[in-house]
């Protein structure tokens, strides 16, 4: 099997030649195009690992400006001929051109939601969306037909699938009933642009941010589109196991984020990686961590050591 067939063996929840696993972390905003396709692949080769996850570090170009709720209908992104999405689309087949066919790549979105956080600020989003719902829903709605345009642009660029960050649906921000009405048919209809072509792929990242301490409603995200999923095990008490009986798809994850993939030392992420696996099993996983990796020194050795020790498992090591 070479990388890509052991990911897509995953995501049928088929048995592979061995576990595979991949890992991530953010990348400095201006960096050229030059420096952030280098970047990714010098994390892919020294690693070893089996995906290659292209990050979104750049801000999306949203436009427009909110002072009132009447502003929300008039927000827009910038379309796949702007500059911003050209420069995401260089990134990606310039990695596919020196990565080959053999691994599967990854775009990272953010929802347009977060797009509209970043461009606006967290609490001015959260203050209409409380007062002013069907003005934030019409404004969103321009934002995700403009996303899903960037994720049919970054699909005919090269990339195999998306790997989506659905966030807001963080315990305590919105009722199950708003966040159905305000947030989900909005991730549903990004999530769709890979969905509905025959062999592309979504990763779904369920993600929360600290001010609700990263806890989100797991079970809200069920039946989102998915061929893989993760969220961060160790801030929602979830378990992978728990995941495996309730999602319809493969299982991503494992490792603890801002752990021992973190800090080591390389004994202790062999025995995290070995006690996942012990616990989980082997078919219909990836390892990966709850979310990006996220500090100070991060170790291209470390990441290394748990992606060696995913692909030099056996049931039964110790």
């Amino acid at each position: 099997m070479n990388k890509a067939q052991r990911v897509k063996a995953v995501m049928n929840r088929e048995e592979t030649d061995y576990i595979p696993a991949g890992f991530w972390f953010h990348y400095k905003p201006d960096f050229t195009v030059e420096e952030m396709i280098g970047e990714h692949l010098k994390l892919y080769r020294e690693t070893d690992m089996d995906v290659i996850k292209i990050m979104q570090d750049y801000a999306y170009p949203v436009t427009g400006e909110i002072h009132c709720a009447d502003d929300w209908f008039h927000i827009g992104i910038k379309g796949t001929d702007s500059k911003e999405l050209k420069k995401m689309t260089e990134v990606i087949r310039g990695i596919r051109e020196q990565a080959g066919d053999d691994v599967l790549l990854f775009q990272t979105m953010f929802g347009p939601f977060k797009a509209a956080s970043i461009a606006f600020g967290d609490d001015v989003l959260m203050k209409y969306s409380k007062e002013a719902p069907e003005a934030v829903r019409a404004g969103i709605q321009k934002l995700a037909d403009g996303l899903e345009a960037w994720a049919e642009a970054y699909l005919d660029a090269g990339a195999d699938g998306i790997y989506y960050s659905a966030q807001y649906g963080e315990e305590g921000r919105f009722t199950k009933e708003e966040w159905e009405q305000l947030v989900r048919p909005f991730d549903l209809q990004i999530l769709q642009a890979a969905d509905r072509k025959k062999d592309k792929y979504n990763i779904l990242h369920i993600c929360g941010e600290p001010e609700y301490a990263f806890k989100t409603h797991v079970d809200w995200f069920y039946d989102y589109p998915a061929d893989l999923v993760n969220w961060s095990v160790k801030d929602n008490g979830y378990s992978l196991k728990k995941g495996r009986e309730n999602f319809s798809c493969a299982i991503l994850g494992g490792l603890n984020n801002k752990g021992n993939i973190l800090k080591g030392p390389k004994e202790e992420i062999r025995k995290e990686v070995q006690a996942v696996l012990e616990d989980f099993g082997t078919k219909g996983i990836m390892i990966g961590a709850d979310c990006t990796i996220q500090g100070e020194g991060i170790r291209l050795d470390y990441i290394r050591e748990a992606v060696e020790a995913a692909h030099t498992y056996r049931k039964g090591d110790e």
